[in-house]
């Protein structure tokens, strides 16, 4: 019986103390399927394990027939509990060598829409434990970025792959 009670609450303890495998997973879908140049969305984090290292991907949904974009630069920018500002540039690539990336949606009114995943930092740190806010907006020279439907923010923990880094 006592041992049953540990091994139960080892269990309990090692989902408790690491059971932050995903700080946040969320999409927003635009109005219109319009992203405004100087409209970012922003999602809150929290994090509890600033020593974990993390893993940012972005999810896109666009229109073929409206995007007359190849990539897509998008600024980020990460406040933390202690107001710090991080500050980066990066591009989800719509295109390869002139097709569409990702996988076409079918059906009814999904005719033409792609969605696009990227991975955009395979091995990100926190530098402090409490909540920051990230903070992605799109960089392109138009002010209304038509055929752009959704935006997805997926962060989860991850370990250093050092094989895959020399590939």
């Amino acid at each position: 019986m006592k041992k049953l009670f540990f091994a139960l609450l080892a269990t309990i303890l090692l989902f408790s103390c690491g059971g932050e495998n995903v700080l946040v997973d969320e999409t927003r879908t635009l109005d219109n399927a319009v992203w405004q140049r100087f409209s970012p969305e922003s999602f809150d984090i929290n994090v509890n394990n600033p020593d974990n290292y993390y893993r940012i991907d972005f999810e896109v949904v666009v229109d073929s027939a409206l995007m007359r974009n190849d990539q897509l630069p998008l600024t980020v920018n990460l406040y933390s509990p202690d107001g710090e500002r991080r500050m980066f540039y990066t591009y989800i690539n719509l295109k390869e060598h002139g097709r569409w990336k990702g996988q076409s949606l079918e059906g009814g009114d999904k005719e033409g829409l792609r969605v696009i995943r990227q991975n955009i930092r395979p091995f990100f740190t926190f530098n402090n434990k409490g909540a920051y806010r990230m903070e992605i907006g799109q960089a392109t020279s138009q002010y209304d970025l038509e055929g752009f439907h959704s935006f997805r923010l997926s962060i989860e923990r991850t370990d250093i792959d050092y094989k895959a880094l020399d590939d």
